[in-house]
């Protein structure tokens, strides 16, 4: 048995503490996992914490659970570590124990440490600026907020260079790795100079850069004198990172109001191909509250796979497909491309070029990411002809697994998994895998969309459905697909008008499921001509759909109250039509 260094009442008191803090950001299942290892530590077990017995004690798995094709215990557990390493740099810093899980195992370490010295001034990265971008305290956004704790500032900027920004922890280097859109987030002016918006622009640059760096294909950078670290880990004095585009805008106050002003500018030429403004402080809202909200809105129009930033570059890379250096980047763009559409004249030279991507360069994670997509739809819309099904559906686990062991943050791999999981006949697994994607960027809409999927597949509508709103609304350009969920639900709940107008969207681009939607909207509603015409479309591009949809959704592990009610549902629009 581990010697303990505190009684074990001491070390339950202090998980309780951790639990007890409403900054932590572990999720229900990492707080399960962390109370487990520890109970069974204290219980002298801690020879038995394995990953197979933590998958099954906390996640649910089978007795058959193989990590090698199941992470989820290796990815909660970093992400667990990273929980910790949060608490303990800022909360927890001055608790009595400090609880930790090493890498490489799962067996806690305990370890007792004295307070701080509570006079101490908090670190600064910069002492010549702690002023300039110290937040001072403040209660709630209004006439009567007071000023914030001094030390928010650097404990922002310090969670964000340990935690979430990856970039400043190696040596500067003036070049852009093409495998990535650089983005330069720069200061925004305070056009008012009143105290609440000084205190809103001091955090907001730090909160975008946060933001954006959780999209895979986006590589976040601030200026010199925002950097935090060390000055050899921060880019030299006087430089610039070569950026594709700076995100900047300024900030005033109105009528009681903040006012945001925000732009992506193209650095080549200094266009400007998006620009937004934004209200916030209504109701109370915090200063924390009001960076959180818009630093989000910029992020997600700005990183989204549809978004702005990088629907220029694509067309830019792709406009030069026989560039050495573009093309792993052109492939991943081309894959995100076909994904919005799926169309089956696409795909094999989509899949080609990934395949000879990952072969080129078997290190680039985004590449492996799109490849288990692509090859996870060679197996479910019977693409792959030389392998059999769980054949292609191997293949697809393994570069899903690739790319998650390359980079565990990738949404794309997690998202990836959730799909292969589904067709493995694993709902449960799958539905947590998109919420681990979602978990990593909750303003990636593609990552919502899939998780609403995940929900509707399993038939939890009241899940899926709000959820998709979500995806919808922080979408630049929703893809048709999004709406499939939404028809689904109208069908489910008779809502005919309402089905009609989502099956409408989802039917573009030449969705067969969609035009199912659309055959089952027009026949409910007596649109006979529009029924017998989407009829005819469906049984052009999907003929098993179209005459054996009982076998078509379960093939796709739909559940059964969605299987009955899209069969009932064309059975009948095909009567109607016959007559």
């Amino acid at each position: 048995m581990t010697s303990l260094p505190a009684p074990t009442d001491d070390i339950r008191r202090q998980l309780d503490r951790i639990f007890d803090y409403g900054g932590l950001q572990a999720s229900v299942r990492r707080r399960e996992m962390l109370k487990y290892v520890i109970e069974e530590t204290l219980a002298g077990r801690e020879a038995e914490l394995k990953a197979t017995t933590i998958a099954i004690s906390v996640f649910g798995r089978g007795p058959d659970f193989n990590q090698q094709s199941d992470p989820i215990v290796r990815l909660e557990a970093r992400k667990l570590r990273r929980d910790l390493d949060n608490y303990y740099a800022g909360a927890g810093r001055d608790d009595p124990i400090r609880i930790s899980i090493p890498k490489g195992r799962y067996i806690p370490k305990f370890v007792t440490q004295e307070a701080a010295d509570p006079v101490a001034p908090l670190p600064s990265a910069d002492p010549g600026n702690a002023s300039k971008r110290t937040p001072k305290p403040h209660a709630a956004f209004g006439s009567g907020y007071t000023l914030m704790a001094i030390g928010f500032g650097v404990i922002v900027a310090a969670a964000l260079f340990w935690i979430i920004w990856p970039e400043v922890q190696a040596p500067f280097t003036p070049t852009v790795s093409t495998e990535k859109v650089a983005i330069l987030v720069e200061d925004f002016d305070v056009r008012t100079g009143d105290d609440l918006v000084s205190l809103v622009a001091s955090g907001l640059t730090n909160e975008i850069a946060a933001a954006l760096i959780r999209f895979p294909d986006i590589a976040a950078h601030l200026a010199p004198h925002q950097t935090v670290g060390s000055p050899e880990r921060t880019v030299p004095p006087g430089k610039l990172p070569r950026t594709d585009f700076a995100v900047t805008g300024d900030l005033w106050q109105e009528g009681g109001k903040v006012l945001i002003r925000a732009e992506l500018i193209r650095r080549a030429d200094q266009k400007v191909p998006w620009s937004a403004r934004f209200t916030a402080g209504a109701n109370g809202q915090s200063i924390t509250g009001i960076q959180d909200t818009i630093s989000s809105e910029i992020a997600s129009a700005v990183g989204q796979q549809y978004g702005y930033a990088l629907r220029d570059v694509r067309d830019k890379q792709l406009a030069n497909p026989n560039d050495p250096s573009l093309r792993g980047f052109a492939c991943v763009a081309s894959a995100q491309l076909y994904r919005r559409t799926y169309h089956r004249d696409e795909y094999q030279a989509v899949r080609d070029c990934l395949e000879a991507t990952v072969r080129d360069d078997p290190d680039y994670a985004r590449a492996w990411a799109m490849l288990a997509y692509l090859r996870n739809d060679a197996a479910r819309f019977g693409h792959e002809k030389e392998l059999s099904r769980d054949e292609a559906f191997d293949l697809a686990r393994e570069a899903a697994l690739r790319a998650i062991d390359l980079d565990p943050r990738d949404t794309d791999a997690l998202q990836a998994m959730s799909h292969v999981e589904q067709y493995a006949g694993h709902i449960e697994r799958s539905i947590e895998y998109a919420r681990l994607a979602v978990e990593g960027n909750p303003n990636d809409p593609a990552a919502l969309a899939n998780l609403a999927i995940r929900y509707a597949v399993a038939g939890r509508f009241s899940d899926a459905v709000p959820v998709m709103h979500s995806a919808i609304d922080q979408s630049v350009a929703p893809p048709p697909f999004y709406y499939h969920v939404l028809a689904a639900n109208h069908l489910i709940e008779k809502e005919w008008s309402a089905m009609l107008a989502a099956a409408e969207r989802a039917s573009a681009d030449g969705w067969s499921f969609g035009q199912a939607m659309l055959a089952i909207a027009h026949n409910q509603l007596s649109n006979d001509r529009a029924a017998r015409e989407a009829l005819k479309k469906l049984a052009a591009l999907d003929p098993l759909l179209s005459e054996d949809p009982r076998t078509w959704l379960e093939g796709h592990s739909m559940h059964a109250v969605v299987v009955e009610a899209v069969v009932e549902g064309l059975s009948e629009a095909r009567a109607a039509v016959a007559k």
